[in-house]
């Protein structure tokens, strides 16, 4: 630790007229009613603790330091031009150090990079070190330290402030009061009136395509915004708030996203397909032999704020058939079904490939 240091100024040779000045011992910030900025406040067994300290001369320390490099330059102060020395805060902490010596760091925190290096230290305090808070805050020494660790010029420091001694030695014009309130039982709150809410439903398989994510979202009675989102069948909440209407924002693979609205009916809210605008395609291909296949690379194009859709299909025996869902945003498909088609007869010979297209959402092949 280094010893007690006063401010100083360093003459820059090249240009007498400007000075570098350079701080000392750091300070606890005041008020503008001229309060230092330490304070402890209790709420039954918690504790938390602000402290604002700077490291930087002030005004009188400045003018002081400006008389006697104006003497050496033998010039007037106000020809002097002042400059940021070389200081470069690392990290300041809070530390409270226990009778037997023991410390403990509370908080740590930067400075605010610039003159005045200022720094606000927040920090939870142990029930067993609020009294040494308490007389720190008091005026006590020797029990509670900003400490900061920089560099001045090349010189690697570490600059340490007593809380008590600072308030003990403060101006006597100057008023410290630390508010401390005893602990008090809160009131317990009274029983208000029950949220309106309403079941919920939810059909549709969320988490698989199309649909990724579902987004629920409202006001409540009081008008406060709510937002729910449905990842998979078991997060859906069983009720929401009661409302006029229900935002649902379907969100696709791909960040695409689309938005529905909803309103309840007798039973609650209901989120189908029908609500989301999720239409089932089918698509048929009858008529093969027993050993041919079809497979289909099937692409969804929405007209408007639909998720876009691929996959790959394989029809076979016996069905012929399959059948997805796309998210057309829309009650009807909203778009195009863009299929190529690559099939294979009962004796494993290649057809020609080819396309087919869509507007509706019942294809056959």
């Amino acid at each position: 630790m280094s010893s007690r240091s006063s401010p100083r100024v360093l003459i820059d040779r090249h240009d007498p007229l400007t000075v570098r000045l350079l701080p000392g011992e750091p300070a606890l910030d005041l008020s503008p009613q001229g309060v230092p900025m330490a304070s402890l406040v209790m709420a039954g067994d918690s504790a938390s603790l602000q402290i604002s300290a700077h490291w930087w001369p002030d005004r009188d320390e400045t003018d002081a330091l400006l008389v006697r490099a104006a003497e050496e330059l033998e010039t007037s102060p106000d020809a002097l031009m002042v400059a940021i020395g070389g200081v470069e805060v690392h990290g300041v902490t809070l530390t409270a150090r226990e009778d037997g010596g023991h410390e403990t760091v509370l908080a740590r925190s930067t400075s605010s990079g610039a003159p005045p290096y200022t720094t606000i230290l927040t920090a939870p305090v142990e029930p067993t070190l609020v009294p040494l808070v308490k007389d720190a805050l008091s005026g006590a020494a020797g029990k509670l330290f900003v400490r900061f660790d920089a560099t001045l010029e090349a010189e690697r420091v570490l600059r340490e402030l007593d809380v008590g001694r600072a308030l003990s030695t403060a101006p006597a014009a100057e008023t410290h009061t630390f508010a401390v309130p005893d602990p008090s039982q809160a009131p317990e709150p009274g029983p208000g009136p029950p949220e309106a809410q309403l079941p919920l439903r939810v059909s549709v398989p969320v988490g698989d395509p199309p649909v990724r994510r579902l987004d629920l979202s409202g006001a409540d009675a009081a008008g406060a915004p709510w937002t729910v989102s449905v990842t998979g069948p078991d997060t859906a909440p069983a009720r929401l708030p009661a409302g006029d209407s229900l935002r649902l924002t379907v969100r696709g693979d791909d960040g695409s996203s689309y938005a529905r609205t909803a309103t309840p009916d007798a039973s609650g809210w209901l989120v189908d397909d029908h609500a989301l605008g999720v239409v089932t395609v089918t698509c048929e291909a009858p008529g093969r032999d027993q050993g041919a296949t079809v497979a289909l690379e099937v692409w969804y194009q929405p007209a408007g704020e639909g998720l876009p859709d691929h996959r790959g299909l394989t029809l076979t025996a016996p069905a012929w058939s399959a059948s997805w869902r796309v998210a057309s945003g829309r009650d009807d498909l909203d778009g195009e079904l863009v299929v190529d088609v690559s099939e294979t007869d009962g004796g494993g010979a290649g057809l020609p490939k080819r396309t087919v297209r869509s507007t509706t959402p019942h294809i056959r092949i």
